[in-house]
This record gives C-alpha cells, sequence and structure tokens, in this order.
C-alpha cells in the first residue's frame, strides 16, 4: 500500500500513478486543495483513494498521520506501508529483485529502508548519496509521532528492525524542474522564518540555497538503464518534466510577504527572484491575498553582503565536515 501527499502534482502525477499502479495494491493519496488536474488524474486510476486534507497550511505531520489512520481503516494487516511523494518514483527493477521479496515476507514492525537517488541534468545522470531512506514500514500498528515539517514518514520505535534494501532504488524527479526545486526551496525557507522552527538565518540559508552548486551532497553518475527500462517498455513516459515560469509555492510566498511585510525576510535568500513580477503575473491571474502594492525588496548591498557571509559559512562548515570527517549535507 503506497500512501502519498498531493498538492498540484499533475506535472508528474499520471507518471507516478501509472508506475505505482503496477505494483501496489492500494494507493491512498491526500490531496490538500490543488487547483490543477490532479484530482482529475486521480480518479482516472481504479486503485486510488482520494481523500482530502482540507488545510491551508502544510504540516507533515497532520497528513501524514491522515494518510496512516486511512490505510490501517481500508485494509487490515499484514499491510506494509510504503510512503512515497508524487515525484518519487520506484525503479522499474525494483519488485524483481530478491530484497522486494524479503521486503514482503518482513515481519510486523520491520522499518524498510530504500536508496533515493536525485535524477540530476537529465533522467539518464543521478546524484546519490550515502545512506538509505526509511520509506516502508511492515506495519504493527504502533502509533507513528512525525514532525510538522521535515519528518520521518513512516513509524520508527526503537524495538523495530531495519530491512536495508540497498538494491531498491526510487528515483526522485524534483531537480529536473530546478525552478520548481528553488520556488519550493524559497517556501520551505519562508515557512521556518515565520515558524520559528530554523532561527537562525546562516542555517535556514544553508539549508534551503539554490543558487550554489549542491552536487558537494553527492556523487553524480549515470543512472541503471534498468532503472527506466521497464516502464518504458510498459507505455509510460519516464522522461518529459514540463517547465512553468512561476509556481504555486512562488505566490504563497507572496502571500506571506502580504501578511509579514517584507522586510522579515530581507536577509533570507529568496531575493535572487524577481518578487515584482511574479506578483503582477498573480495579479493578473487573479490569484487571491497577494500584495496589492509592489514588493519591498532589500538594498542591494545587503542581498550581497548576506550572500558573501553565506559563502563564508559555508566553506568553513565544509572544512570541518572534512577535518571532521563526517559526510557534507544531503540534497532535500
Amino acid at each position: 500500500m503506497v500512501l502519498t501527499p498531493v498538492r498540484n502534482e499533475a506535472w508528474i502525477l499520471e507518471r507516478f500513478l501509472s508506475v505505482t499502479s503496477r505494483f501496489a495494491d492500494h494507493i491512498i493519496v491526500a490531496d490538500q486543495r490543488s487547483t490543477d488536474e490532479s484530482r482529475a488524474i486521480c480518479r482516472r486510476y481504479p486503485k486510488v483513494v482520494l481523500i482530502d486534507n482540507p488545510t491551508d497550511e502544510f504540516n507533515e505531520r497532520d497528513r501524514q498521520l491522515l494518510l496512516l489512520r486511512q490505510a490501517r481503516a481500508l485494509v487490515p494487516p499484514p499491510r506494509v506501508l510504503m510512503a512515497l511523494d508524487a515525484d518519487e518514483i520506484l525503479a522499474a527493477n525494483a519488485v524483481h529483485t530478491p530484497s522486494w521479496q524479503r521486503m514482503l515476507a518482513a515481519p510486523p514492525g520491520t522499518i524498510v529502508c530504500f536508496e533515493r537517488v536525485d535524477l540530476y541534468g537529465t533522467p539518464d545522470r543521478c546524484m546519490r548519496h550515502e545512506g538509505l531512506r526509511p520509506l516502508a514500514y511492515v506495519d504493527d500498528g504502533v502509533e507513528h509521532t512525525p514532525r510538522d515539517m521535515h519528518s520521518t514518514r513512516v513509524p520508527i520505535p526503537d524495538y523495530a528492525g531495519r530491512l536495508m534494501l540497498d538494491d531498491i532504488v526510487v528515483l526522485h524527479y524534483a531537480s529536473l524542474r530546478p525552478s520548481a526545486l528553488a520556488a519550493k526551496l524559497r517556501w520551505y525557507n519562508v515557512i521556518e522564518n515565520v515558524r520559528g522552527t530554523c532561527p537562525w538565518v546562516f542555517k535556514r540559508r544553508f539549508r534551503y540555497a539554490m543558487h550554489v552548486d549542491y552536487t558537494g551532497a553527492g556523487r553524480v553518475e549515470p543512472c541503471s538503464v534498468d532503472w527506466l527500462r521497464g516502464w518504458e517498455d510498459a507505455g509510460i513516459d519516464m522522461r518529459t518534466v514540463a517547465q512553468e515560469q512561476y509556481y504555486w509555492y512562488d505566490f504563497e510566498v507572496l502571500r506571506y510577504l502580504k501578511q509579514h511585510g517584507a522586510r522579515k525576510f530581507w536577509l533570507d535568500d529568496i531575493w535572487h527572484f524577481d518578487w515584482e513580477a511574479c506578483r503582477l503575473h498573480a495579479k493578473r491571474r487573479s490569484i487571491p491575498d497577494v500584495p496589492a502594492v509592489p514588493v519591498h525588496a532589500p538594498p542591494r548591498a545587503l542581498v550581497v553582503a548576506m550572500d558573501a557571509l553565506s559563502t563564508l559559512h559555508r566553506v568553513q562548515r565544509r572544512l570541518r565536515h572534512r577535518l571532521t570527517g563526517r559526510s557534507g549535507p544531503r540534497f532535500a
């Protein structure tokens, strides 16, 4: 059973559901007020159970608990819960590996970890990272205690065993839309500023920086042809990625700028973007709750100074990692 949160994912949802329908018994999709074709796409797939996530606020805790409750109500045990975002596609060779059968035979209370690779530049190249991610759980009904943001997606009880399946790969498509990914990370930055969950500005800037080369977070190499070939042989388009001028993340940031004032975010790494052009575009499209007056951007000298200080922070952090033997930050 696959559990997936969705908000305006029409760009990838057809691909995700076409693939996921081939290995999952049920796909539970929690849609958070999508304004694109996401809901219509979901209704075309018989295995999809579409539920509403009615909140306007970003909250990983609430949406994970919503999905988990629905999954447990829908299917009695034994059940394997796999938590995938819509831009994460299981590699085509995964279901044919011995590891897949090991997962299906694992006892309840087992955390299942896969490798997630970031497709990089093209679908034929990827960035790989050290370590595996807990993306599935052989469910035993334990309580899940997620966080509001950057939460582990499945239960992680202390007693649970871990099944490390390093021959099963999940393909992450986010970096194939770099402008959308940058918009999403600006949105995250603004949310953390408002909520106070990452109060040190340089930590926020380092966590969400998209104007720097982030390949230090992993190693870039060719993709295995087996990751896509089986799905493409089944007639699924695995390569087309639509780009847009602006994304819904941008309009959410504009709402924060209207609500809190632009000055609150002057030190954040969101100003290598023309917010005034975005605001005018939103006004022409009658998008609600965006600023009625021009966005008051910080002085150029302040942007340059913060960029320089952020670069110094990034360099000393990486030097410290090398001296201590710690790995660099993972690409989110």
